[in-house]
């Protein structure tokens, strides 16, 4: 019983320290302050280590931390945004497009570089146009957020999942012959983007608050577009996916994949274009050390959580409330995960619940990624409810705070709110219908 409730005091730490914003720049000392206590404690034995620490999944998240930098450096996702806004004219349809964008983009970017890349855009055409830039720049944060897990390269929570039960690229889009995570986030996506839209046709394009942005900010946007770079960059992109895909068959780690298109992308921005600049800043930017110290400690919390027996005692709980009834089972764990997602960080709590998916597997006798699926899906769709549930809603108010837009937490619910309620209720319904209901 003490170690179980060590376990949880220390896992409560992690927790804490990520999910405060003040204190969250320190989170990967703690976490390995953690993980050498637990070790220290014998609460995770020291030979069993590595079997909760995967090298692997950090391998790949740390080479996807890169991939984003030279992503950003290559000019895609600005190149992406600004073709759309020469097309569409119309307010309600430049958010719809904006906010899409954004959240497709942010499957293979960074979040928070998502909403610094595409603000300077929206500030521009908000002031064109002469409307409030609330919707547009919120609505950027928001669908960043929500798209994280739709592939496995897209968020650490999505690259932990598929580590851990050694899936490839494509079962995300498909598994077992039905539609996956890429579906069931797309759809929630398009409808939760689509009310956005529909909202701000009705109220926030009525208004005129736009006066306080410079006139010229669309020059700030305007830079020469490397189309060679951006053609590059998507070519190894793609040979990454590809190996990802194929990885089982193949034989190759997730690290290897992601040290491939790494390393191709590398020595073409060196041999052809002399380009070492552009290289170093996405080695140097992308190589999170901090993220690996993190990782760490949070695969080690989450390995004590499994040795001393809590994941099977919260595997069982589930089970006592749903029964055996795996509609009710599944949505618990959907609207658990959606809470939980909108005050604490993904991470430590996907790797925690995971051995309590293994454990749940094992006492109903299912494929434990049809469990899987539910608890990504709650916790990819949840943190929207309020801009401190994510990094990129925080960067959002702030850079609309600077712009002069004082942005309050009762107005940015007012759209995170419906947002969130869309895309949580569409998604988690479509999941039920596709996996369990039929």
């Amino acid at each position: 019983m003490l170690n179980r409730l060590l376990v949880l005091m220390l896992l409560s730490v992690i927790v804490l320290t990520s999910s405060i914003r003040k204190i969250a720049n320190y989170r990967h000392y703690v976490a390995l302050g953690v993980a050498i206590v637990s070790i220290s404690l014998g609460l995770l034995p020291l030979n069993k280590v590595l079997n909760y620490v995967d090298v692997d999944v950090i391998g790949l998240i740390i080479g996807m931390s890169i991939m984003t930098v030279f992503i950003e450096l290559s000019g895609l996702a600005e190149f992406l945004a600004l073709t759309i806004s020469k097309y569409v004219r119309k307010p309600s349809l430049i958010i719809l497009s904006l906010s899409l964008t954004a959240g497709i983009i942010s499957i293979a970017l960074e979040n928070v570089s998502v909403v610094l890349i595409m603000a300077p855009i929206a500030f521009a055409l908000a002031s064109k146009l002469k409307i409030d830039p609330k919707v547009m720049i919120i609505g950027i944060a928001l669908a960043s957020n929500l798209s994280g897990s739709a592939t496995m390269i897209g968020d650490p929570q999505a690259i932990i999942t598929a580590g851990y039960f050694r899936l490839a690229f494509g079962d995300f889009i498909v598994y077992g012959g039905k539609p996956s995570m890429f579906f069931f986030t797309l759809a929630a996506l398009i409808l939760a983007c689509l009310s956005l839209a529909f909202m701000a046709r009705t109220k926030y394009l009525k208004s005129n608050h736009s006066e306080n942005i410079r006139t010229d900010t669309m020059s700030e946007v305007k830079r020469e577009v490397d189309k060679t770079y951006i053609l590059e960059t998507v070519l190894f992109l793609s040979v990454k996916i590809i190996l990802l895909t194929f990885r089982n068959e193949l034989g190759i780690p997730l690290s290897f994949a992601a040290f491939i298109a790494i390393t191709g992308l590398s020595i073409t921005r060196l041999t052809l274009h002399r380009d070492v600049k552009s290289v170093i800043n996405a080695l140097k930017g992308g190589f999170e050390w901090r993220v690996a110290m993190f990782l760490i400690g949070v695969f080690t919390i989450a390995g004590s959580f499994s040795e001393q027996g809590l994941a099977n005692d919260l595997a069982k709980l589930i089970h006592f409330i749903g029964g055996n009834n795996l509609f009710l089972i599944t949505s618990t764990l959907v609207w658990i995960s959606v809470l939980a997602s909108a005050f604490i960080d993904n991470v430590p709590y996907i790797a925690t619940m995971l051995p309590v998916i293994e454990g749940l597997q094992r006492i109903l006798n299912v494929d434990p990624i049809v469990l899987a699926w539910a608890l990504l899906l709650g916790a990819t769709l949840g943190g929207n409810l309020t801009f401190i549930g994510a990094s990129a809603n925080v960067v959002a108010v702030r850079l609309l705070e600077k712009k002069g837009f004082q942005t309050s937490f009762i107005e940015f619910t007012k759209l995170s709110i419906p947002f969130n309620t869309v895309s949580v209720l569409s998604g988690w319904l479509l999941y039920e219908l596709t996996w369990i209901l039929t």
